[in-house]
């Protein structure tokens, strides 16, 4: 037992520096002094024995675990407790001992109670009968004669029971830990840090988890938004908190007369010693500069080599500035250190609509998975509305734990498909920003175009939140390479913002990056689904320019006198007429 003891302490102290624990990894262990190896050879610390050891540390060198073992503690739980099981197993095996069935549980009353492997029977059987409409036969599966067993290649059929034991098992063992160890791998590319996304409960090798199809888009996006440069800055400049705060890293403030209020460093607030400068400004003159002015009061010509600097500004001074506020905009390429409030929570609305499908989708489905890396690193809140029709809305608040990224997945697997309906997602929104935790939200609005017109109660609503909440709303058109797209009317007058100051700011951007998207043969463009989808907006076009022309109708026919309403009519109806010839 003590053997086992100094191999497990081995085992553990390797993991935690990123290494398997061969015999160089144990010679270093013993180097650096740690407690566990004084007075033991590298023999006595080289746990489980030939020939599993060496059969075993080329799996996992294989599989390549050690290095999530040292980064993730939940990981090297998970590895140390498999590598003990499968040590049992070998030598349970080899002495020719069986697995323990699970026997049955009796009451007082002699009740037996179902065993764990019999429930699952049942549920398999239940899950058969539902795929197959009936039944399951169960005495013809046992009927059916078991397959032979695969016969053995000429290298394992020479080698001894005991190593192919040992290359048996742990071949298990590495079919076990590929998948979650892929799946590891590109979530590990996608987010940085993924302590809190393994959850509290452990590292669960058991589940569908790691089979799922959205790994594999996870770590295609994650690839596509290295060269989607304008996503990361749209979801950078997202956020209200451009005012006081703690020093953090925030993206540089440049003077913008029409920008929003935030914080430029300048002279006029004197509010800490940063270093030296040259100036001419007496109060903060180094004492060498002061002993040259009093001395000028002696020696003309020092007098005169003061006042020769002070006119061209070159005394050394000490530097002292501060903080003040001034109409600022944010430029996201650039960092520095700043006082900046918490840049807020993010709302985000994504058009999952049928005109969606395509290079759009990726492109929405990459911008979903940058505002869940975005509000991880800048430990911010973000939730996602992903609406179709009216009562086809998606809601999904990506945090940074195991569930969020769950439901990030689902969205990354699910397809786009149904109408455009506005209304209940942008309703949904405004009831979000009366909680507390949501208030300071800024709303990100990602679609084709093909949007209708909000009902008036949603957008007196939202016309409140801006005016009273400082509420911002920010769109995103994701049209097609031809450019054929709706109007963008509807989304240009809800990304519309008032300033305090009166001044007007669009918020709005046009996505153009397609040759990012459409260098992935995967991703083409699909150019029938275009073509459909031009048809469409040019009916949209058309219902919007009728829509038009009754709304100018009416104006007319309010502002017309009775006697030459008929006159008004006559040559409104010619106009339309003429209009309907031309398309």
């Amino acid at each position: 037992m003590a053997h086992i003891s100094r191999g497990l302490s081995a085992w553990k102290a390797s993991l935690n520096r990123g290494l398997l624990p061969d015999d160089e990894a144990i010679q270093q262990l013993k180097s650096s002094g740690e407690g566990f190896t004084v007075g033991h050879s590298v023999e006595d610390l080289a746990w489980p024995a030939e020939p599993l050891r060496t059969t075993l540390l080329r799996g996992l060198a294989k599989l390549g675990v050690s290095r999530f073992a040292q980064k993730y503690p939940a990981v090297k739980e998970a590895l140390l407790r498999s590598v003990l099981e499968l040590t049992c197993t070998f030598h349970k095996r080899l002495a020719g001992i069986e697995e323990e069935e699970e026997q049955p549980e009796v009451d007082a009353q002699g009740n037996k109670f179902e065993s764990i492997a019999e429930l699952i029977a049942q549920e398999k059987a239940a899950r058969a009968a539902r795929r197959g409409g009936g039944e399951p036969q169960v005495q013809e599966e046992e009927s059916v004669p078991k397959a032979a067993p695969a016969k053995l290649s000429p290298i394992l059929a020479a080698l001894p029971p005991e190593k192919l034991l040992a290359v048996e098992l742990v071949k298990a063992l590495y079919f076990q830990w590929r998948e979650p160890m892929e799946a590891l791998t590109k979530a590990g590319r996608a987010f940085e840090g993924l302590e809190a996304l393994l959850g509290g409960s452990g590292f669960e090798l058991q589940g569908n988890i790691w089979r799922r199809q959205g790994w594999s888009q996870l770590d295609e996006l994650r690839r596509k938004l290295e060269d989607l440069k304008e996503l990361r800055d749209l979801v950078r400049s997202l956020g209200r908190g451009g005012g006081w705060g703690p020093l953090r890293r925030a993206p540089v403030q440049l003077l913008d007369m029409n920008g929003r209020a935030g914080l430029l460093r300048t002279v006029l607030e004197a509010q800490e010693t940063r270093g030296l400068t040259r100036s001419d400004d007496i109060s903060r003159l180094l004492p060498a500069e002061a002993a040259m002015l009093a001395r000028g009061r002696l020696v003309r010509q020092s007098k005169l080599l003061f006042y020769a600097k002070m006119a061209e500004k070159g005394l050394q001074t000490y530097e002292r500035d501060g903080w003040g506020e001034f109409p600022t905009n944010i430029n996201p390429e650039r960092r520095e250190i700043r006082p900046t409030a918490d840049r807020g929570p993010i709302l985000l609305c994504v058009d999952t609509s049928g005109s969606m499908r395509g290079p759009r989708e990726t492109v929405a489905k990459a911008l979903a998975l940058e505002c869940m890396r975005a509000a991880k690193e800048q430990e911010r809140d973000c939730f996602m509305f992903g609406f179709a029709g009216p009562a086809e809305v998606r809601e999904v608040e990506l945090g940074v734990d195991m569930p969020s990224l769950l439901r990030l997945l689902d969205f990354l697997e699910a397809l786009f498909n149904g109408g455009s309906d506005f209304n209940e997602p942008l309703r949904r929104c405004l009831n979000r920003l009366t909680d507390a935790k949501w208030a300071n939200s800024d709303i990100l609005l990602v679609s084709d175009g093909e949007l209708r017109q909000p009902g008036p109660e949603i957008m007196q609503k939202l016309s409140g939140a801006k005016e009273k909440m400082g509420l911002r709303v920010h769109g995103l058109i994701i049209g097609s390479p031809e450019k054929k797209r709706a109007d963008p009317a509807v989304l240009r007058a809800l990304c519309t913002n008032y300033l305090p100051n009166g001044k007007v700011e669009q918020c709005m951007s046009e996505f153009e990056g397609w040759a990012s998207v459409q260098a992935d043969s995967r991703l083409a463009f699909d150019w029938d689904d275009a073509a459909g989808n031009s048809k469409r907006r040019l009916a949209g076009l058309a219902h919007e320019k009728q829509r038009r022309e009754q709304a100018k109708l009416q104006r007319l026919q309010s502002k017309a006198k009775p006697g030459s309403m008929a006159a008004a009519q006559g040559g409104m109806a010619q106009y339309m007429a003429a209009s309907k010839k031309k398309h």
